[in-house]
């Protein structure tokens, strides 16, 4: 049989639902709305028809990714509706993977037919090569390598994530309500310059890769309820869905590889870590902030995901500071902490207008961020971009405040207020940027409050300062307090000292929120403590406190007891 033979023989397709029109059946192969067949030999001059599938199935587009993946999207008819299903081309080509990967999705395929479905999917692809449309595929929301942005399933592009975790969040990523009603909703935050940063924060983070600034955090902290986590919700609430029945918002209640997927989904949206007091893991918090700068997760061998990009701005809530849990100095740079309660302190006033807040979020999301990122193409274009950097550049400058310190975080809280200036001249945000006052107070810092090892050692001062009672001694009769000794006086080349029980320092500094093994290298580091070479670990030394052997923390002499003297004691 001659190849033009073939083509002449070959069946065009009729039901348009499935496929684009022109596409045609491969040689041998039948279809109807009773499924697909095709033709087998069984002697010299007699035939068959044998089943593939139990309904019509195609392939109804091919999508390329960045990387040049590739997944195709199938189509079969159930019941006179259409379903389609998109899966990795690796699937495709092995048919029984394919049954066990849609079965569930009604594939009309019988694992006995898989082989026959493997063959007649890759025939029927390669004769309608022309006619079956290529189409870019996104594997992460955010910002494509054409220049694009992708804001929730198919808007404008195909999003296919790389791991299942990441399907709920990206469900979320949908637009609820009206944009006016949005407006209502975070309108009574004007009066709240703190909660405002989690909105300019959410701007922000598509003005990442524009303006060349790592990703990094904005931490939402303090012992106050009012509202940390309903000013997330609100900057959610730009791009996302920001209710506790959706998967918007993230939990600090995670692992490291399960934080990194779940920041792999965006490249210039952003994430929200909510509630500090929920982290079972110090040192996830520490690696987590390391790594969000760097724009990519941790390398892993052996199979495990390696290396996952992102590009974002993590909105953190909770009691607890995220710099607490780490001693790296450098962290501190990347991370701006707000400790004012987002939604001030002023009673009934204030508590009402985080609940209409978080109730009129809750209505309406998901319609700002396209309207700012559809004015941020347009304003981005030709030489665009370049003013954007300079106006970046100039906001720098101006919030570079007096320390170190704050000359070092004043890029990003740049990035936060060019995102108010051009939210609120685009007509996105219903009230001005905060004042440069305003700015200053909530994020100038002296360089002495980033030192978190000295200053949970100025807690430790002021406890043993203020309990001295609970400190047991050699020289003493008294019983043991209701809840115990705290440590011990002690004595070391003649010079006073405290030693503390692990367990009962780990709770003075929790209540301060601080965490002992956050501090702990610090101290050791500075010599805060005495090591014992003989005891594994050497920071804990067997002293004895009433009566029996405890292993402790021992303060190096003049850390905690001072060895001054008053100058007023001789008055």
């Amino acid at each position: 049989m001659s190849e033009e033979t073939t083509q002449q023989e070959t069946q065009e397709w009729t039901d348009h639902r499935l496929v684009p029109e022109g596409v045609r059946m491969p040689t041998g192969y039948k279809i109807s709305h009773g499924g697909v067949w095709v033709e087998k030999q069984i002697t010299k001059d007699a035939f068959i028809d044998v089943r593939v599938a139990w309904a019509p199935l195609a392939i109804r587009s091919v999508y390329v990714d960045p990387a040049g993946d590739q997944a195709v999207e199938l189509a079969w008819v159930d019941r006179g509706h259409v379903v389609t299903r998109t899966v990795q081309r690796s699937v495709v080509r092995r048919g029984r993977i394919l049954v066990a990967t849609l079965g569930d999705a009604g594939l009309p395929v019988i694992e006995a037919d898989a082989k026959l479905a493997e063959r007649y999917l890759a025939a029927f692809e390669s004769l309608n090569q022309g006619r079956i449309p290529r189409v870019h595929l996104a594997r992460q929301l955010g910002w494509q390598k054409d220049g694009t942005f992708v804001t929730a399933q198919d808007t404008p592009h195909r999003v296919e994530v790389k791991f299942d975790e990441q399907k709920p969040a990206l469900a979320a990523h949908a637009p609820a309500g009206t944009f006016a009603g949005w407006q209502a909703a975070v309108k009574l935050m004007e009066a709240y310059p703190a909660a405002q940063m989690a909105l300019y924060a959410s701007l922000g983070a598509p003005l990442l890769e524009l303006v060349g600034i790592n990703s990094f955090t904005v931490d939402i902290s303090g012992r106050s309820t009012r509202g940390k986590t309903t000013a997330a919700g609100a900057g959610m609430s730009v791009w996302a869905d920001p209710s506790e029945k959706a998967d918007g918002m993230y939990s600090w209640r995670t692992t490291m590889l399960a934080a990194e997927k779940r920041l792999n989904l965006v490249n210039g949206l952003p994430v929200v870590f909510d509630e500090t007091k929920l982290v079972r893991d110090p040192e996830m918090v520490h690696a987590l902030l390391y790594s969000i700068p760097k724009n990519h997760g941790q390398a892993r061998g052996g199979g495990w995901p390696s290396g996952l990009p992102w590009r974002t701005i993590m909105i953190s809530t909770g009691e607890q500071s995220v710099l607490t849990f780490t001693t790296d100095q450098g962290a501190g740079a990347r991370v701006l902490t707000v400790k004012e309660a987002p939604f001030g302190t002023d009673g009934p006033e204030s508590a009402t207008a985080a609940i209409d807040v978080r109730d009129g979020c809750a209505e309406h999301y998901g319609t700002a961020g396209p309207r700012f990122i559809e004015k941020l193409l347009e304003e981005s274009a030709g030489d665009g971009k370049k003013h954007l950097v300079a106006r970046h550049k100039e906001l720098t400058e101006a919030h570079r405040y007096d320390s170190d310190m704050s000359a070092r975080r004043a890029p990003l809280v740049a990035v936060l207020a060019l995102a108010a200036a051009l939210g609120y001249e685009w007509g996105i945000v219903p009230f001005p940027p905060p004042e440069m006052s305003v700015w200053r107070r909530l994020f100038a810092v002296s360089d002495q409050t980033d030192n978190r090892g000295e200053m949970a050692l100025d807690v430790v001062r002021e406890y043993v300062a203020a309990h001295g009672a609970e400190l047991w001694s050699p020289h003493t009769e008294e019983k043991a307090p209701f809840s115990g000794w705290v440590g011990r006086d002690l004595q070391i080349d003649g010079t006073p000292t405290v030693a503390l029980l692990p367990q009962r320092l780990r709770e003075i500094l929790q209540r301060a929120n601080y965490d002992l093994e956050a501090v702990l290298p610090s101290w050791l580091e500075a010599d805060v403590l005495i090591k014992n070479t003989k005891t594994r670990p050497a920071h804990l030394v067997p002293k004895k406190l009433d009566g029996r052997l405890a292993r402790m923390l021992v303060f190096t002499p003049g850390q905690i007891v001072s060895t001054e003297t008053d100058p007023d004691d001789g008055e």
